[in-house]
């Protein structure tokens, strides 16, 4: 969606605050640009991801197996990809097919499984991550320095919060209960 549509969305959010007295019209605002951020920037770079039959998931466990210097355990995996293990596993179960990952039992844990970055999974990776950089800093042209160190401060506090929602709501329960 171009930004050109905003107004667009924001002429909706004062329509429902119209009738919803106190509507937090700006953090709305924020969370429907966060949304629309990420799936027009995941747009952009599935048009580099899909000539290569990949999707942007499997493209982040090949980076993430190439970060941790080509070999990691899928739990490790989950935790560095904010991925389910059944999500990790269909994705990986995909790879493996393709011939770009290979699935072995840990030399030194032979309960635990490892993952291994192939060298047609290296290839592509050569080919693809400068062109996925292009691609990012493309979209954060114009962007100074200065503000995106505030703009990814921003975000991440951000997430600490929306982070500590769901910690909070069975204190909150159990406190309203007792009440």
């Amino acid at each position: 969606m171009p930004a050109s549509q905003l107004p667009l969305v924001a002429a909706n959010l004062r329509g429902i605050a119209r009738r919803v007295p106190g509507l937090p019209m700006t953090e709305l605002m924020i969370c429907r640009v966060a949304v629309i951020l990420g799936r027009d920037l995941n747009a952009g770079l599935d048009r580099v991801l899909r000539p290569e039959g990949l999707a942007e998931p499997e493209y982040r466990v090949l980076a993430a197996l190439y970060a941790q210097g080509g070999s990691a355990c899928p739990r490790d995996l989950c935790a560095a990809l904010a991925q389910s293990p059944a999500n990790l596993t269909r994705i990986c179960d995909t790879l493996v097919r393709r011939g770009l990952v290979s699935r072995s039992l840990d030399a030194k844990d032979r309960r635990r499984m490892q993952l291994t970055l192939r060298a047609t999974g290296q290839r592509l990776l050569d080919k693809l991550i400068p062109a996925m950089s292009e691609r990012v800093n493309e979209a954060f042209e114009g962007i100074s320095a200065a503000d995106k160190k505030r703009l990814l401060a921003g975000l991440t506090r951000l997430l600490e919060c929306v982070d500590t929602l769901g910690s909070c709501e069975p204190a909150k329960r159990e406190r309203e209960r007792v009440a």
